[in-house]
């Protein structure tokens, strides 16, 4: 019996064979199978999109709209990870954005919103000023309506997964926070 290969058939055989002996991406730092010294390489600082106010529809959006403006209250990227002693960097993209961050495994529905009142400058723009709160860490600066900063800086010396808020109270309700993940140094 003789067997009559194909020059086609020859040439899918070896494109598989070539193909499984490819060795496999990497794993990601934060997934489950990583390596101890992959998910220990996280950088030491980090910069963080507050507000994009170059998308969505104008403000206030016209009536009837469907609220796209809200696509301009967010994080980019929503979670950032960075070594223990790592700084991160939050360029400020809207007039009423300010950045509140939170103590470790804080999450959004804990944060008080007792007190709310308005800046001056922002016109009546409610705030959660979070003297109240006891899981507030830091507000950085004020909002660049009010005369803050386009960039503000924090360092995080301690391990931990921070809530970070726009503490403008509509912002924040409609999803604008995010987390500093802290690794500890090994």
């Amino acid at each position: 019996m003789r067997f009559r290969f194909h020059f086609p058939v020859l040439l899918l055989v070896l494109a598989l064979a070539a193909a499984c002996s490819q060795p496999g991406s990497t794993p990601s730092p934060t997934a489950p199978g990583a390596s101890l010294a992959e998910k220990n390489n996280s950088p030491l600082s980090a910069t963080v999109r507050f507000g994009n106010d170059t998308v969505g529809s104008p403000f206030p959006p016209p009536s009837g709209h469907d609220q796209s403006g809200h696509g301009r209250d967010n994080l980019i990227p929503r979670t950032v990870v960075i070594d223990q002693g790592g700084t991160v960097t939050f360029v400020i993209g809207g007039g009423v954005h300010r950045v509140a961050i939170y103590k470790d495994g804080t999450e959004p529905e804990q944060v008080s919103l007792a007190g709310l009142a308005p800046k001056a400058g922002c016109g009546p723009a409610p705030y959660i000023p979070g003297t109240n709160d006891p899981n507030l860490i830091k507000v950085l600066g004020q909002p660049i309506c009010a005369g803050g900063p386009a960039t503000v800086s924090q360092k995080f010396d301690r391990p931990g997964r921070y809530l970070v808020i726009c503490s403008f109270l509509p912002h924040f309700n409609v999803g604008m926070y995010g987390w500093v993940e802290v690794r500890a140094k090994p």
